[in-house]
C-alpha cells in the first residue's frame, strides 16, 4: 500500500533506524536510540521532527496515502515532491533541479514566490524573497541560469511586474520599467531567447485594455506591438508563438462585442486579419509538429488551416469547465497533455481523443476555485515532463506530485489510432521524388496534403473514398524548392471518427 511513497525510505535513511508502524492516534511519540520522533497529525500532513534535524534546522513533511482521513489522496502512482502548503502555478524541471512558482491558498499565510530545489524536492529555498511576497503569475528559464518571473504584489494579484535574474535568483533586475501598465502574461520566443513578448492588464477607466509589447534585448527595452481593434469597453488579447515557423505569431482579440484572430509573419511588425474565432479563448496555442494547427482553450476549439476554420476537439472529455493548463514536449511531439481540475488527460495530436492518466483524478487539482484569484485559466504552466527521465510533474493546490506513468500513457494513447498508419517517406532526404506509404483499416474518406515549412498547403496527393488496404503515393518536388515539408493524412471514418497524422520530410536538390 505504501510502495509508491518513496519519502518513507528517505526518512528511514535520515534517522538511521527502522521506522515503526504508525498507530491510529492523534499524537504518537517513539524513541529510536538518541532520536525522538514527534508525530503530529494535521489532515494528511505528518510533521516529523528529530533532535538531530533540529540542530540542522530542517523540517521534514510527508504526505501519507490512505491513512487517518477521508480526504486523503489515493493516487497511488503519484509521489509527493514538496511544497504542500502552496498552490503551484508554474513548474520547470531539469534533472534533480526544480523551480516552482507558487501562490497562497486562501487563508494560508505561507509566503508565495519562486522556490528552488537541487535535490529533487528534499530541500527547498525561496529565491525571490528580496522582491517581497506575491503570487508568481509567470515563469520561464533560459538555461543555464537566466530566470524570468512575473510577480504580483499579493496573493490575489491579476497582473504584476517582470523581473530577470542571470544568476539563478541570487539577484534580480526589473525589466518592465518602460511599460506603463501591469503585465498579466509574458512569453519567450522558442527560437530566440532575446525575444520576449508581454501582454499588459489595465482595467481602467473604460474596461479591460490589453496591449502587446515586444522586446528584442531580453526585456531591457520594449516597443508597443499592438495594432488591434478595441471598443469603449476595451479589449482582451491572447498571444501564441508559431512553434514551427520562427517569424509567425498569432493574437486573438475580444472587444466584448466581436472576436478576431490576427497573424503576423514578421514577428509582430504588422498583422493580417485571419478570421472570427468561435469563442473567446483564455489561451491560444499552436502545435509543435502539425503546421497550421491552432488550439483555443478553455473551450476546446482547434483549426488545421491557421485559424480559417474551426472544430471541437473535446472528444473523451466530460465537459469544458475544468481546464487549467496545456503542455507539449519536444520529446513527444505527437502528444498533447491537458491538465484539468478533474485530472490529467493525454491524446495524440492526430486523433484527438483524450485519455485520463491513471490516478490524476485523485490529485488535489481544485486550483483557484475558492475565489483565489481571477483569471487562473490559461496563465499556468503547472505541468512539466523532465526530459532527462520522462518523469511527469504536476503542480496542484497542495504541492507538487510526480510519476513515471508516461510509458503506460504512451502505450494507451497509441491504441486509439485504430491501426491507421502513415509511414515515413522513402527515400528521405529525396531529390526530387519520394514515396509515401499508408494503411487504412476501414473504409474512409482520405486526404493526404503536403505543406511547406510555414504551413501553406502546396499540393493534395490523395482525396477521396478508400477501402481497407495498403497504399502508396508519390510526391514529385520538381517544381518546388529545397527545404522541409510536411505531409498529413486526414481520414473521416464511417463511424464518425476523425483521424489526422503527419510526418516531416526533407528535399535536397
Amino acid at each position: 500500500m505504501f510502495s509508491k511513497i518513496i519519502t518513507l525510505a528517505r526518512l528511514a535513511v535520515l534517522l538511521d533506524s527502522p521506522i515503526k508502524l504508525l498507530q491510529y492516534s492523534k499524537n504518537v511519540s517513539t524513541s529510536t536510540n538518541d532520536n525522538k520522533i514527534n508525530i503530529c497529525y494535521n489532515a494528511t500532513k505528518v510533521h516529523l521532527e528529530t533532535t538531530t534535524i533540529k540542530k540542522m534546522k530542517k523540517t521534514v513533511f510527508i504526505i501519507f496515502s490512505l491513512l487517518f482521513s477521508s480526504s486523503v489522496i489515493h493516487a497511488q502512482n503519484w509521489e509527493f515532491v514538496g511544497l504542500d502548503s502552496m498552490i503551484i502555478r508554474h513548474l520547470y524541471v531539469s534533472g534533480d533541479s526544480i523551480w516552482a512558482g507558487t501562490a497562497h491558498r486562501v487563508g494560508n499565510q505561507d509566503k508565495s514566490g519562486l522556490y528552488f530545489t537541487t535535490d529533487a524536492g528534499n530541500n527547498w529555498v525561496q529565491i525571490d524573497s528580496a522582491l517581497g511576497d506575491g503570487v508568481i503569475l509567470g515563469f520561464d528559464l533560459v538555461p543555464p541560469s537566466t530566470l524570468f518571473i512575473l510577480k504580483g504584489s499579493g496573493a490575489l494579484s491579476v497582473a504584476g511586474h517582470l523581473y530577470k535574474s542571470t544568476n539563478n535568483g541570487e539577484t534580480w533586475d526589473s525589466v518592465s520599467n518602460n511599460i506603463n501598465s501591469p503585465i498579466q502574461w509574458f512569453g519567450i520566443s522558442p527560437f530566440n531567447k532575446n525575444e520576449v513578448y508581454a501582454l499588459t492588464y489595465n482595467p481602467f477607466p473604460a474596461g479591460l485594455i490589453n496591449i502587446l509589447y515586444k522586446s528584442t534585448d531580453g526585456g531591457n527595452t520594449w516597443i508597443n506591438n499592438s495594432a488591434f481593434p478595441g471598443s469603449s469597453h476595451g479589449s482582451a488579447l491572447t498571444f501564441a508563438f508559431d512553434m514551427i515557423d520562427s517569424t509567425s505569431l498569432y493574437v486573438t482579440v475580444d472587444t466584448q462585442f466581436e472576436k478576431y484572430l490576427y497573424k503576423s509573419t514578421n514577428k509582430g511588425d504588422s498583422w493580417v486579419f485571419v478570421s472570427e474565432p468561435p469563442v473567446t479563448p483564455a489561451e491560444t496555442r499552436t502545435d509543435l509538429f502539425l503546421p497550421g494547427r491552432l488550439y483555443l482553450f478553455a473551450e476546446y476549439k482547434a483549426s488545421d488551416n491557421g485559424g480559417f476554420n474551426w472544430y471541437d476537439f473535446d472528444s473523451g472529455l466530460p465537459n469544458h469547465q475544468n481546464y487549467l493548463s496545456f503542455y507539449m514536449n519536444a520529446n513527444h511531439p505527437n502528444k498533447l497533455f491537458n491538465l484539468r481540475r478533474d485530472g490529467l488527460y493525454v491524446t495524440k495530436n492526430d486523433t484527438i481523443y483524450w485519455q485520463l492518466v491513471e490516478g490524476t483524478d485523485e490529485l488535489p487539482l481544485n486550483i483557484g476555485s475558492a475565489g483565489f484569484r481571477f483569471g487562473d485559466v490559461g496563465q499556468m504552466t503547472n505541468l512539466f515532463i523532465n526530459q532527462v527521465n520522462d518523469i511527469i510533474y504536476i503542480g496542484t493546490a497542495q504541492g507538487i506530485y510526480m510519476s513515471s506513468v508516461l510509458t503506460s500513457v504512451e502505450d494507451k494513447v497509441e491504441k486509439i489510432i485504430d491501426n491507421f498508419s502513415l509511414s515515413q517517406n522513402y527515400p528521405n532526404p529525396f531529390n526530387p521524388i519520394t514515396t509515401i506509404s499508408y494503411y487504412i483499416p476501414q473504409q474512409s474518406y482520405i486526404t493526404i496534403k503536403v505543406y511547406d515549412i510555414i504551413g501553406n498547403e502546396i499540393i493534395t496527393l490523395v482525396k477521396g473514398e478508400e477501402k481497407t488496404g495498403n497504399y502508396q503515393v508519390k510526391f514529385d518536388g520538381t517544381y518546388f524548392s529545397s527545404g522541409v515539408y510536411f505531409y498529413i493524412l486526414t481520414a473521416n471514418t464511417e463511424n464518425g471518427k476523425r483521424i489526422r497524422e503527419g510526418k516531416k520530410m526533407l528535399m535536397l536538390k
